[in-house]
C-alpha cells in the first residue's frame, strides 16, 4: 500500500533543525529523537529531566543522556554564564631587562639578589649569560618573587634537562599569576606536578596513546582522575571503550563525565553503575549532563 502525506495534518507544525535528519537518524537513539522532538515542541517551557522523562515515557537516564548528546552535536546550548569578576591583570614575560650595568648594580646592593645568581650559576655549571642573569633580577624585583621559590624552579629546570631561562621565566610568571611566592606553596606545585605527570602516563596507557606531553586540560584531567577521584587504570579502560563505542574516537570531555559519575557512586564501575538484573536502567546516570553543562560554560 502507497502512502501520501495529510497535508490537513499540517495546520500546526514546529520546526526540527535540518541537521537532525541529515546527519543524526543513523547515530542517534530512538530516545534521542524523542526527547529532542518534546523540546522542540515546548521550546518555552524550562527543560526539566523529571517532566520530559515522564511526558514520553522513558527514564531520566535516557533524558539525560540525549541531553548530552545533542549538546555535544551542538543542536542544545547550555545557558550562558554569569559575568566574570573583573580579575587583576596578570603578568607576562617582558623584553625590557635590567641591563648589565644595573645587574652589577643591584648584586651590590641586595645580597640576596647576589646569592641567587651565584646559586643559579652554580647550578648550571657554568657562567651565566647577560640575558640569563637580566631576567633572574627581573623576576625578583619586578615580579617580587622570593629567591628561594626562583632558585627552587632553577632546580626542578635543571633536574628535568630543561635548565634555560625561558623555562625558567615562564614557569616564574606562571607561578606569580597563580599566587604562588612561597617556598611551602613552590614545593606543594612541583609536588603536584611531578604526580601531574605520573597520572598522564597511566593515562595514556588506559587509551593506547602514544605517551607525548599532554595539553593544560589533559594535565587537569589526569590528576583529577587518578589523585583526587582515585579513578583506576582499569576503569580508566573502561570509560575509554565506553566512549569510543558512542562517539567513535577519544572525547576527554565526555570521558570525564563518565568518570564522574563513577566517582559519585563510590568509584563503581560501570558493570555496577548500569545493573541489569532487574531488567531495567539503573536511575544513576552514566553521563552527568550538569558536570558537562558546567564544562561547557568554562570553556573560553
Amino acid at each position: 500500500m502507497d502512502y501520501y502525506v495529510n497535508f490537513a495534518s499540517l495546520t500546526s507544525v514546529f520546526t526540527v533543525p535540518a541537521t537532525v535528519v541529515d546527519n543524526h537518524l543513523k547515530l542517534a537513539k530512538a530516545e534521542h529523537i524523542k526527547v529532542l522532538l518534546y523540546i522542540m515542541r515546548n521550546f518555552n517551557e524550562e527543560i526539566n529531566v523529571k517532566n520530559i522523562a515522564e511526558k514520553i515515557a522513558v527514564s531520566e537516564y535516557d533524558v539525560k543522556e540525549a541531553l548530552l548528546y545533542w549538546a555535544d552535536a551542538s543542536i542544545l546550548l547550555p545557558k550562558e554564564a554569569p559575568p566574570k569578576t573583573e580579575e587583576k591583570k596578570k603578568a607576562v614575560a617582558k623584553c625590557e631587562k635590567p641591563s648589565r650595568s644595573d645587574v652589577a648594580k643591584r648584586g651590590l646592593e641586595d645580597p640576596k639578589i647576589q646569592y641567587m645568581l651565584t646559586q643559579t650559576q652554580s647550578k648550571f655549571g657554568r657562567n651565566l649569560k647577560g640575558n640569563e642573569a637580566s631576567s633572574l633580577v627581573w623576576l625578583y624585583d619586578d615580579l617580587g618573587l622570593d629567591v628561594s621559590v626562583i632558585l627552587l624552579i632553577v632546580q626542578y629546570a635543571v633536574t628535568h634537562k630543561r635548565a634555560n631561562i625561558s623555562f625558567i621565566e615562564s614557569t616564574a610568571v606562571n607561578w606569580y599569576n597563580e599566587g604562588i611566592n612561597s617556598i611551602a606553596q613552590a614545593e606543594e606545585e612541583l609536588n603536584k606536578i611531578t604526580l601531574t605527570e605520573t597520572a598522564w602516563g597511566i593515562v595514556c596507557k588506559a587509551f593506547s596513546i602514544e605517551r607525548r606531553k599532554p595539553s593544560k586540560k589533559e594535565a587537569e584531567y589526569s590528576y583529577k582522575w587518578l589523585e583526587e577521584w582515585k579513578i583506576t587504570e582499569q576503569q580508566l579502560s573502561e570509560a575509554y571503550e565506553e566512549c569510543v563505542n558512542i562517539k567513535t574516537k577519544l572525547n576527554m570531555p565526555y570521558i570525564d563525565g563518565i568518570l564522574a559519575n563513577w566517582h559519585k557512586s563510590g568509584g563503581k564501575s560501570a558493570d555496577e553503575v548500569k545493573s541489569k538484573k532487574s531488567g531495567k536502567k539503573s536511575d544513576f546516570a552514566a553521563y552527568d549532563i550538569d558536570l558537562y553543562e558546567k564544562m561547557l560554560n568554562s570553556k573560553d
